[in-house]
């Protein structure tokens, strides 16, 4: 997986897209900027999200309902994301749809939908940011580099059938054949790490070893 920077040409940051489908940004954010980020969030989680499997869920609204001074809304707003979203997608009204975010401390020895590799059912472009150190033991995301076209190709096909329940997108169960042609590599990264891809390139969630903890943020841009 390539390794960019947030100061590189946005068109740079396209080509890449639409090669790899992600990219990654290490140490995005640190210092006070992190810390401040880190507490906002664990805090929407803590008294704000609903209980689900592995944690905790916040699920927000779109980036403009953020007060300008939060921190969520100031370091999702950078010019450089607003730039590439809209070089990328040619939308730029969709750029900040929704605030996402998942604490995540506990594992049932199941997996929930997004731990299967997968691409979604409907397409997005997604700024996701790890704001705990995170390696295998602790939930790191993995993707297959290099899948997006696969999997746009596929979920165009899958939507020919009306209900979004009935879409086939997990690889495992409904495309075993690609797993070998793409594999998968997990991204281990410290707080601070920016992830950008498209939701296209077959991805999943990690689960956290008992008494490990994952906190991330993600912003999805239609």
């Amino acid at each position: 997986m390539k390794n960019l920077l947030h100061t590189d040409k946005p068109q740079g940051m396209v080509e890449v897209l639409a090669e790899d489908g992600v990219f990654r940004i290490d140490n995005y954010i640190s210092g006070d900027t992190l810390t401040e980020l880190h507490d906002d969030v664990l805090q929407r989680c803590t008294t704000e999200a609903g209980h689900y499997e592995f944690g905790r869920n916040y699920r927000g609204g779109d980036l403009s309902t953020y007060n300008q001074s939060n921190i969520i809304h100031r370091v999702y707003n950078a010019e450089w994301m607003r730039k590439l979203h809209s070089l990328y997608t040619g939308r730029p009204q969709t750029y900040g749809m929704n605030v996402f975010a998942t604490h995540d401390y506990k594992y049932n020895g199941e997996l929930a939908r997004n731990g299967w590799l997968h691409f979604d059912r409907h397409w997005r472009l997604k700024f996701f940011l790890y704001l705990t150190d995170i390696d295998i033991s602790s939930g790191a995301f993995s993707c297959s580099v290099g899948s997006r076209f696969a999997g746009s190709v596929l979920r165009e096909k899958a939507w020919q059938q009306p209900k979004y329940e009935d879409v086939k997108n997990r690889i495992e169960l409904d495309y075993p054949d690609l797993i070998d042609k793409f594999p998968t590599e997990p991204v281990e990264g410290k707080a601070g790490t920016l992830i950008v891809f498209d939701t296209d390139t077959f991805h999943k969630g990690g689960k956290c070893d008992e008494g490990k903890e994952r906190l991330i943020v993600r912003l999805h841009c239609g």
